[in-house]
């Protein structure tokens, strides 16, 4: 699925316009008649269409229509000044009348008495503010409030995309209203308030109970505080061509079932061991052999052919006990310079210890090998202040960082990545060269130039040893030979995806549940 931003649907709609010579009218149709397929009529019977006067305005009358001749109950509302109408919401307004159906305007006057209708701004939303009950005596108010309560469905096509300032007067007052009072809400493309590239509210905003997107994830649903604001995303196509939205998309996408399907590795019927790729996990110190241990299964359930975890003696004495599928070699041994160089994928971090010994192995770990390196958890944190290093190495780095591990690498606050998330990844990815999987709601994964979301996961996953798990899934896959960058985005949506299916029957879900269900899932995949 693609993640696009007003720019991209302007440049689109532009496209096909004067590209292609498709009338914005069939778009808006399009859009119209995809929008419809979601509107429930099975379930509901009433609705309530409240439209601005842009485009997606225009596509609430056109979905205003269409719910008409089904049959329905539908009472529409139009806000704001009609002479401010798109050319192609007059069309859909002008069929609306010649049908019958009545369409009641709200505009500012509606917020003011007769004789006070040069009254400023300022003073409208004082009246807003201060006198609210009074205002809602108004005829046009109180018609829309008593719609709204009766109705099964309300229909938001009050802004769309290209809404960039605070919303303010009679829009506001709608817009709570319909908050206030409806019982389930669809929003068109974008609930009507969010800024649609950042997520932010924009003074107020529709609360949606299901946002119907139009060719794209709209880039302001990532936003940690928009998730609760949204409802369902449905994203659905208005017949834009493949070729127009590649032409102008950035390649951020939210992964899917088919790319994990289309990148999982078939293991041939005469494939040995060896086919299967080595791979070394560098985890543990005393105290903290638990970790290797999950990294360690982990990559082997995740199907790597030969899997060695790398650890200190006291580490190697308690894991190997457990770890009756792997093999163990503690930093000491003359076989590590074998193992190492030998390896085809090397997960290093686990349970090390943030010191300078930790920071010792990693050297020594890049010095002997040339394969592709994950690092996670404490061999994050030795690389602070130290990023520079990638730059200086051959290997191929993937870093899978949380929030915190982030802010220490870049030096940013927790709150400012939380907030520009992708944009912090991609640029970190660009200037190191490295593969990002920066954890949390909405894994984002990015080599700097492709960017994925990762949909899956929950909370009920929120128990330690998760990280590890996931750095030797990714570790497994990469090994296989599988791409880094693609790697670690399957590795990524298997991880929760897993994590999802058990949360239905489990409470909380343990890194040793997800472990041993990783081998079915990954064949479930290839059975899709």
């Amino acid at each position: 699925m693609l993640i696009g931003t007003s720019d991209l649907s302007k440049n689109v709609d532009a496209a096909c316009v004067t590209e292609l010579g498709i009338p914005m009218i069939v778009l808006m149709e399009n859009a119209v008649i995809s929008a419809m397929k979601n509107m429930d009529i099975d379930i509901y019977n009433s609705y309530v269409v409240v439209c601005g006067v842009g485009n997606n305005g225009g596509d609430g009358l056109g979905i205003a229509r269409h719910l008409n001749t089904k049959g329905k109950d539908v009472e529409v509302f139009l806000i704001g000044n009609l002479e401010k109408l798109s050319e192609c919401s007059k069309i859909n307004y002008n069929i609306l009348l010649n049908m019958g159906i009545n369409i009641i305007n709200i505009n500012k006057s509606d917020l003011i008495e007769k004789d006070d209708e040069n009254i400023n701004k300022n003073k409208v939303d004082k009246i807003i503010k201060n006198e609210k009950e009074n205002i809602i005596k108004n005829k046009n108010l109180t018609m829309l409030k008593e719609a709204i309560s009766k109705s099964d469905v309300v229909v938001d096509a009050i802004f769309g995309t290209g809404l960039k300032r605070d919303i303010t007067g009679i829009f506001k007052e709608v817009i709570d209203m319909v908050n206030d009072n409806s019982k389930k809400t669809y929003s068109i493309d974008v609930p009507s308030g969010i800024n649609s590239d950042k997520g932010n509210v924009l003074g107020t905003c529709i609360k949606a109970n299901k946002t119907i997107s139009f060719e794209f994830y709209k880039r302001g649903f990532l936003n940690y505080d928009t998730s609760s604001l949204i409802g369902n995303v449905i994203v659905e196509k208005i017949g834009v061509p493949d070729f127009i939205t590649k032409k102008y998309h950035e390649d951020e996408f939210i992964t899917d079932e088919n790319f994990v399907k289309n990148n999982i590795r078939i293991r041939d019927v005469h494939g040995f061991k060896s086919d299967f790729g080595k791979v070394s996990i560098v985890a543990g110190s005393k105290g903290f052999y638990g970790a290797s241990f999950i990294a360690t299964e982990s990559a082997v359930k995740s199907g790597s052919g030969l899997v060695t975890l790398i650890s200190e003696e006291d580490v190697q004495n308690k894991a190997s006990i457990r770890l009756t599928e792997a093999m163990t070699v503690n930093f000491e041994e003359e076989r590590l310079n074998k193992i190492l160089s030998s390896s085809n994928a090397i997960g290093f971090g686990p349970g090390m210890g943030d010191s300078h010994q930790t920071f010792d192995k990693l050297l020594k770990t890049v010095e002997g090998s040339n394969c592709p390196i994950v690092l996670d958890a404490d061999g994050l944190n030795v690389m602070k202040d130290r990023c520079y290093r990638f730059l200086e190495w051959e290997n191929k780095f993937v870093i899978t960082p949380h929030l915190g591990e982030m802010a220490r690498l870049t030096g940013d606050s927790i709150g400012y990545i939380r907030e520009h998330r992708v944009d912090v990844a991609k640029e970190f990815a660009q200037k190191y060269n490295v593969v990002v999987l920066l954890k949390g709601y909405q894994t984002v994964i990015t080599d700097g130039k492709k960017t994925y979301i990762n949909p899956t996961g929950n909370s009920c996953m929120a128990t330690g040893g998760m990280g590890d798990c996931l750095l030797g899934m990714i570790t497994s896959f990469i090994g296989q030979g599988v791409d880094v960058f693609e790697a670690t985005v399957m590795g990524a949506y298997i991880h929760g995806y897993i994590g999802d299916k058990l949360s239905k029957k489990m409470y909380t879900v343990t890194a040793t549940d997800l472990i041993s269900n990783i081998s079915l899932t990954m064949k479930e995949f290839l059975l899709i």
